[in-house]
Parts: structure tokens; sequence; C-alpha cells
């Protein structure tokens, strides 16, 4: 089987991914992508696809979703599988947007410790807030990943200006996923992403919001391995 790629998100690195890797160990080859390069989603997954094989598959989660669609933009004959988490048809919401520029503004005035306590309930269900292991894993990758990067990050998500063009060329077997309770991109954005991309099947997480892999592991998992195994064929047109 060709190898699996997972693209973090927003100021997140492998351990958003840690259940899925352990999960799907010995199935296929994993890889997690380095997405603190470049300036914008195309360079960013242009320098992705650098460093991989002929043929992948990918899963992207929120910001990361992102650089996966530009990646099938890019290459499309190179993607044998899609899974797209928490994610839109392309670039943020008004209201995401204006929370983006605030995050910015927080960030260049070196708030970067106070930006993600303030953020952290936005983005997880009420039954995760109180989660110490949760909390501890979306700050270590905070920092891990760092402030600058982090301000590249949402500039680059600023900079995609519409959606993408090509979600009914996608052809290979195609996954979206989100939590019910999420607040960035709802139930009903996964919902429009699904109906643009053929043959795509969408599943929603209960007891989940923007962070489904951090707050129901083992659902996102099971959700990946039933996507890794569903018929390969060429997805007809809708």
């Amino acid at each position: 089987m060709v190898p699996l790629v997972f693209i973090p998100g927003l100021l997140c690195d492998w351990r958003l991914w840690r259940h899925q890797i352990e999960g799907l160990r010995g199935r296929l080859d994993t890889v997690v992508a380095d997405v603190t390069r470049g300036q914008t989603v195309t360079e960013i997954a242009a320098a992705v696809l650098e460093g991989l094989p002929a043929r992948f598959s990918l899963a992207g989660f929120s910001f990361g979703s992102q650089v996966a669609l530009e990646m099938v933009r890019l290459s499309k004959e190179r993607v044998d599988r899609l899974a797209l988490l928490s994610a839109t048809r392309g670039g943020l919401s008004p209201s995401v947007a204006v929370a983006i520029r605030r995050a910015i503004e927080r960030l260049e005035h070196g708030e970067f410790d106070q930006y993600l306590e303030a953020a952290y309930p936005a983005y997880f269900a009420e039954s995760s807030n109180d989660d110490p292991r949760i909390r501890r894993c979306f700050l270590d990758m905070a920092h891990a990943i760092g402030r600058g990067a982090g301000l590249r990050q949402m500039r680059a998500l600023l900079d995609i200006r519409a959606p993408f063009g090509s979600l009914a060329e996608v052809r290979c077997p195609t996954l979206i996923l989100g939590g019910r309770y999420d607040r960035r991109t709802t139930p009903a954005e996964h919902a429009a992403l699904a109906a643009e991309i053929p043959g795509a099947d969408l599943v929603i997480v209960d007891r989940a919001a923007h962070f489904a892999p951090l707050e129901q592991p083992e659902a996102v998992t099971d959700a990946l391995r039933r996507w890794l195994i569903a018929p390969s064929s060429p997805v007809p047109s809708k």
C-alpha cells in the first residue's frame, strides 16, 4: 500500500496524529509532513510534495486540509486517497478570518501564551476543556512549532481568497470528517465540502469539536481504517 502522509494543522505537529499513527502501525508506512516552511499554502504544499514518492495518500487536518487540497490541485495524479478533517472548501469563514487577524495582532505583540490560553476553549468541545492531557498536548505542540511559524501559517490561511476550484475533479476515495460541536468548521461546512467531491464519505464525530483526532482518537482512527480499505476504483462524476 502507498504511504499515508499526515498533514498537521495550525501550530500542530506529529502529536496531533499520535493515536492514528499507532493505530495504523503495521498496515502501511506513515509520514508526518512539515508545514512550517513557506509563506503561502502553495509554497508549503510544493515543499511537502518535493519529499514524497510517486504515489501517496493524504490526511490533512484544518490548516493541513488546505495544504492537502493544494497538493491535490498541484499534483492530483499522485494522490491515491484523500482525507480532510476539520476542513472547508477553501479559506476561512468571515468570523474565523476576524479571529485569525486578532490572533496575529496578539502574536505580533508577544502575547503567544495568552493567545493559546484564550483560543483553547474555542477549538474543543466542552467535555474536553477539563482534560489535562488534551490541554497539555495542545500547548506542547504550539510551543514546539513556535510563534514565527504560527504567524506564517495564519497569514497563509488569510491569503486563500476563494474556495478551491478543482474539487469536482477529485476522483480518489475521499473522507470528510468533522466534530459535531465544531464552531470553527461546522458540520454544515463539512457537508458542503463533501457535496462538491464526487463520492466523498462524510463522517461527523460525536463528542468532539475542531480537534477530533485528540478528542475522540478511536473514532477518528476507525474512520481512517475504513477509508483505507474502501474500493480504490475510479469515482464517477456527480
